[in-house]
């Protein structure tokens, strides 16, 4: 390398250094951290995050706002508004209508920071009047000269619009002084009572003993009548040792507190120096043992007492080890998030004192209260956790500590839905939401509708109910007769594919239908229960068969099949059976979905009901693979659709499934308006990654815009707030359609009350017969138009 190269890259070098250090100088924070130390912090968020959770399958991250120094408490208000305050601005914020306002709230007390990580912290408002706001903040002493801090409570009223604080007065000021923090939580109680956390017991200050001593309320956890008065009835009250503002003490720092909605006992958060952080049950006049008694070592290493645990103390209910700096607390018992309910919640600032290691965490109890499992959810973002709290919205609202602090709210992610047995089936109907009709109430075409396909050895049930609507079994059940009966395949993988889909399905009666014929097939007893178990029972198993349950399995849950699946059976299937194979599982799924949310029981001659006793219910699948490419069945040159000519490679199946072919597309059959129909159409093509569905029912087959559908918010799902009820209910059946092979009973319920049962059974005939098109599609490989319309792409996911 050249001396003038060399000098060239030093001063390049050099220049970058003393950029990056001045730039650092003015970027340290308040605790002396810089960006040249430890890993570097992502930024916060400024768009919605969809993350992966153990127990809900998607959560989306939604940034309320962004832009917040500093932010250390938040409360809500019954008009919607939040208010949030900023540690070091010593500023209460409003958040309104999902905009952070400009300017700051006026008449908030003089807010001391002179030492470390003093200020503003908690606000809340009073549960009967939300314009009475309580807040709690650094306050200036002084104590042989020092300069120090102790915590004060104010209380004002906020004025019409939030434009300004007043009637501001101190009603609480804690006895004591320290020269670090003294962090203050507020949680009102059941009883009207407001519980405030005063910490500052640390021994790197020489005021741990604070925690055991009486005549201090450093350490302490208070309880307050709501002017800042002890109640009567606290612990202490006439204790001459004791200030009587104290309901428990040995604390060190507490940063969250939260009642358990179901107990209604008390938990707060309590910061260890280094290991032993807890979650405490707090109880009126219990000690918890700080300093005396602890699991925590001191920043040097060294154990902060030799005695974590002695009897005259009341112990944690949780502790972390290494320490995660734990804030706020809120246990979940919303309708958004069904698992997480009675999960405890706590925000993380620092895993084990390492940087950029803030998270949520979530701990999961049994019914004794005994903890079982934990969960690490936001990691990915870095982001310190101050504060977490459940809305009255029903979602969780987290509150990240950091220079450009942003307000998230956590929500179920509902653009994707959770893949057909990925998770416990649905409980199935015993008894029918659409009975079969009675005979006496027949007219003429429905006695002959009857007569006709009970005699083809249809389930009495199928036929009665869907004599209902004759027009729709019309549409149905000839396709059931050539895939029972007609198609290339033998009667045995006939058998062995129908079952199987019927037991994935978890549709009782197509099992009890289809079991009760299969010797007829071929099929002994344990060869049916080996179906249901995924696998063949016999002493020789078919390789084959194995491989068919495995098409059934994949179509089943991705919608589509392996390379690997597809060219084991295409060594034996010409394209025919190929098509035949496919469309067996799809219109028996299709079926499933009708019967199922029919509510279609077994009929009572059935000598073979499910054996969902004996037989757990699994599912094993590789994952799915990319969208195909390119065709695996060519379609027949020629005009129409490609979906139209790739069926015709298997004549005799094309025809037996387009018999009364225009009963869904036409209102006046189905009594679904283009609308609703599209909806759900476009909604299940979405679910099952069917491209080709989409495309063409987003243009030229369904016109979707025209019918005044968006093709993003029908991709968007739950997710767009756009929908009204009765969309909302299409959609959330479309959902449970895809998921769970039937319609749930709320939303059942939600439906019926716009739909009579004639368009309830066309909304769930067009969920079926569009689940089997897109996974054929799938399978087959149609490929769209290269002007069509594709999917869209959603932010975050």
């Amino acid at each position: 390398m050249s001396h003038t190269l060399h000098r060239a890259l030093a001063a390049c070098l050099a220049a970058t250094f003393l950029a990056t250090v001045h730039g650092s100088a003015g970027a340290q924070t308040r605790a002396g951290a810089s960006p040249l130390r430890g890993v570097p912090a992502v930024p916060a968020p400024d768009r919605p995050v969809v993350l992966y959770t153990a127990e809900q399958p998607r959560i989306r991250v939604v940034p309320v706002v962004t832009g917040l120094d500093h932010p250390w408490g938040m409360a809500f208000r019954q008009n919607g508004d939040i208010l949030v305050t900023e540690r070091d601005r010593g500023a209460l914020r409003v958040i309104r209508n999902g905009q952070l306002l400009d300017e700051d709230v006026p008449g908030v007390p003089e807010v001391y920071d002179g030492v470390r990580l003093a200020g503003l912290m908690d606000v809340t408002v009073h549960p009967e009047d939300d314009t009475l706001v309580y807040l709690t903040y650094s306050q200036e002493r002084e104590r042989d000269g020092r300069r120090g801090a102790t915590v004060a409570l104010a209380r004002g009223r906020l004025d019409a619009g939030a434009g300004a604080l007043t009637e501001v007065r101190d009603i609480f000021v804690a006895d004591g002084w320290g020269g670090g923090i003294a962090a203050s939580r507020l949680q009102w109680g059941p009883d009207g009572t407001l519980y405030m956390s005063v910490g500052g017991a640390f021994q790197f200050a020489q005021t741990g003993h604070y925690a055991q001593d009486g005549s201090t309320h450093f350490g302490k956890l208070l309880r307050l009548n709501d002017d800042g008065s002890a109640p009567d009835d606290n612990p202490f009250v006439g204790d001459p040792d004791h200030l009587p503002e104290i309901y428990s003490l040995g604390h060190r720092n507490q940063i969250g507190l939260a009642f358990h909605p179901d107990t209604g006992e008390l938990w707060a958060t309590e910061h260890g120096p280094q290991g032993g952080d807890e979650a405490n049950i707090i109880r009126p006049g219990a000690n918890y043992g700080w300093p005396i008694a602890s699991y925590s070592r001191q920043y040097s290493g060294l154990p902060v007492t030799d005695t974590p645990w002695l009897p005259e103390f009341t112990g944690p209910e949780v502790i972390w080890w290494p320490s995660i700096g734990p804030s706020g607390l809120t246990f979940y018992d919303g309708e958004h998030f069904p698992a997480w309910r009675g999960n405890l919640f706590v925000g993380s600032m620092t895993v084990g004192r390492m940087p950029n290691t803030g998270h949520l965490e979530r701990i999961v109890f049994n019914r004794r209260g005994q903890e079982i499992r934990r969960e690490w959810l936001l990691a990915e973002l870095k982001q310190r956790v101050r504060e977490v709290q459940q809305g009255p919205d029903g979602y969780l609202y987290v509150l990240t500590e950091e220079d450009d602090g942003v307000l998230l709210r956590i929500e179920p992610a509902r653009a994707i839905t959770e893949a057909p047995g990925s998770s416990v089936p649905a409980v199935r109907l015993a008894e029918a939401r659409v009975p079969p009709l009675a005979e006496g109430d027949w007219t003429a075409e429905q006695r002959a509708f009857v007569e006709r396909y009970e005699a083809d050895g249809h389930s009495t049930n199928v036929v009665r109910t869907l004599a209902r609507v004759p027009a729709l079994g019309d549409r149905v059940l000839p396709f059931n007769d050539y895939i029972a009966s007609e198609s290339t395949l033998s009667p045995r993988h006939r058998a062995v594919l129908i079952l199987r889909a019927a037991w994935l399905a978890q549709s009782g009666n197509i099992w009890a239908t289809h079991a009760s014929r299969a010797a007829e097939a071929g099929l002994t007893a344990d060869e049916v229960l080996g179906i249901a178990m995924g696998f063949d029972l016999s002493s020789e198993r078919d390789p084959f068969e194995e491989t068919l349950i495995g098409l059934a399995d994949q179509l089943f849950r991705n919608a589509a099949v392996t390379d690997r699946t597809w060219d084991e059976l295409t060594a034996r299937y010409g394209t025919e059976e190929m098509l035949d194979a496919v469309m067996t599982v799809g219109d028996t799924l299709s079926a499933a979905i009708l019967f199922n949310t029919l509510g279609i029981q077994p009929d009572a001659a059935a000598t073979a009901l499910m054996p969902t006793e004996d037989v757990g219910y699994s599912i094993n699948v590789p994952d799915a693979e990319p969208p195909l490419a390119e065709p695996r069945v060519e379609p027949l040159e020629g005009d129409g659709l490609r979906v139209t000519r790739t069926f015709l490679r298997n004549p005799a199946m094309s025809a037996a499934r387009n018999q009364n072919e225009r009963y869904i597309l036409e209102p006046e059959r189905s009594r679904l308006t283009p609308h609703d129909r599209e909806l759900v159409i476009l909604r299940m093509g979405w679910n099952s990654g069917a491209v080709y569905e989409w495309a063409k029912h987003v243009g030229s087959v369904g016109r979707a815009r025209d019918h005044g559908l968006e093709p993003l918010w029908i991709a968007q799902g739950r997710d767009q707030t756009g929908w009204n009820a009765r969309e909302l209910a299409l959609i959330d059946a479309a959902n449970e359609m895809f998921r769970d092979s039937m319609i749930s009973d709320e939303t059942w319920e939600s439906l019926a009350a716009e739909y009579d049962t004639h368009q309830l059974m066309s909304i769930a005939a067009t969920a079926g017969r569009y689940r089997m098109v897109s996974l054929a599609l799938n399978a087959l490989g149609v490929q769209p138009l290269p002007t069509d319309e594709r999917f869209p792409v959603l932010e975050g996911y």
